[in-house]
């Protein structure tokens, strides 16, 4: 990495890929660089010049969520721009760093390194193994730090995917179909007897799919399953209806309130 410092923009659903992107930014200015966290919901970012440009997402669909895929597609001519990828899984990334690596890099990019981290799965948990957990998340920390190295020392390379494969999924997370389909195994709704209507949900959404009616959170059909408004609402309120799933969260409310209003 020839520059000497990066923003890193960042999007999460539980809190997993928000802590790997801290991970990575303290270990770039622990290399001496400068890094600093900013969120997609914001948009295409206003970098300076010499600044190097990290995306941090989660794999989702053995590809990345819509919100990821919007601020990739909307990005502007990269004119050389040094660009890396972070990404979190539960279970398979499918080579998804092929198809975003095709996608900066025929803006005008240059893709100098990717690293895909496993870290604690999210979704239809009945509860929380926090032994298993610590230890996929020490893993992961290990990884990030070498990552680091790899691409401050310039040894970094960025995965091509699984040719066809990757770019069928790429294709299929761009549209409704793999997000309606687990919406219907996962139909997150808000048990209004529970809800405060603290609106703390609404502000999370990355897809604006949540509303206040009268003083109790709705949530519509254009659900993502980012998990968002599941692990972080203060009352436990949204769920899964007739299963008796643990909400998981790897970082603190607070935390991601931070990121998602960082800029306003």
């Amino acid at each position: 990495m020839r520059s000497g410092s990066a923003a890193i923009a960042v999007f999460t659903g539980t809190g997993n890929t928000l802590l790997a992107a801290g991970m990575l930014a303290e270990a770039l200015r622990s290399l001496g660089r400068s890094a600093v966290l900013c969120p997609m919901e914001h948009g295409v970012l206003s970098l300076p010049k010499e600044r190097a440009l990290g995306i941090a997402a989660p794999v989702a669909c053995f590809s990345t969520y819509p919100a990821v895929w919007r601020f990739i597609d909307s990005l502007p001519p990269g004119n050389g721009r040094e660009v890396f990828l972070l990404a979190t899984m539960g279970g398979a990334g499918c080579g998804m760093e092929g198809p975003i690596r095709a996608s900066v890099a025929g803006k005008g990019y240059e893709p100098i390194g990717s690293l895909i981290v496993t870290m604690p799965g999210n979704y239809g948990k009945t509860k929380i193994d926090e032994r298993n957990n610590r230890t996929l998340i020490d893993g992961a920390a290990e990884k990030i730090k070498k990552y680091a190295e790899s691409l401050t020392g310039g040894s970094a390379v960025w995965g091509r995917g699984v040719p066809g494969v990757s770019r069928f999924f790429a294709s299929l997370a761009h549209g409704r179909k793999p997000w309606d389909t687990f919406y219907r195994f996962f139909p997150l709704t808000v048990d209004r007897e529970s809800c405060t209507g603290c609106s703390v949900c609404r502000e999370l959404c990355p897809e604006g799919n949540i509303t206040m009616e009268k003083g109790r959170a709705a949530i519509g059909r254009r659900c993502q399953s980012c998990q968002r408004c599941s692990a972080f609402c203060p009352a436990g309120a949204v769920k899964v209806p007739g299963r008796n799933y643990v909400p998981y969260r790897e970082v603190e409310l607070e935390s991601i309130l931070r990121l998602t209003k960082a800029g306003e």
